[in-house]
């Protein structure tokens, strides 16, 4: 069973990607801020982290993703940044992976869409596949 590892501020919301989740039967760890985010992430060592961007300052989650690639040295390790950026900053540009500025492996935006976040979930964990066109 894989290991999830979501760290967001909002209890609710970390409570409602853990039912999510578990209900999909990932194994689910949760961090409420940035510091505790990086403790488990050295010490649960999980298949994936769900991040959110604003926690106690705005753009905190670019650096909890940056620190997990560099100061973790964990490059292959999946991350989904889940914010609602976009929408309370009202920032003129859309933010996206790059693996110089904001090394995430995906950017999706609250409100959550369950079957987006539990798709791209299983794709990152290569749990998803499609079906070929021409079975044997």
């Amino acid at each position: 069973m894989a290991k999830i590892l979501v760290i967001d501020d909002d209890q609710d919301l970390l409570d409602a990607v853990r039912l999510m989740l578990e209900q999909a039967h990932f194994e689910v760890e949760g961090a409420r801020t940035p510091e505790q985010g990086i403790e488990k992430v050295k010490s649960v060592a999980p298949d994936l982290v769900i991040l959110d961007v604003m926690m106690p300052s705005d753009y905190e989650g670019f650096a909890v993703a940056r620190s997990i690639r560099e100061d973790l040295d964990m490059r292959d390790l999946p991350i989904v940044i889940l914010s609602c950026v976009h929408e309370k900053k009202q920032v003129p540009y859309r933010f996206a992976p790059d693996k110089d500025y904001l090394p995430v492996d995906v950017f999706l935006d609250k409100p959550i869409d369950i079957d987006r976040l539990l798709t791209t979930v299983k794709e990152l964990l290569g749990e998803e596949r499609e079906e070929p066109q021409h079975p044997l």
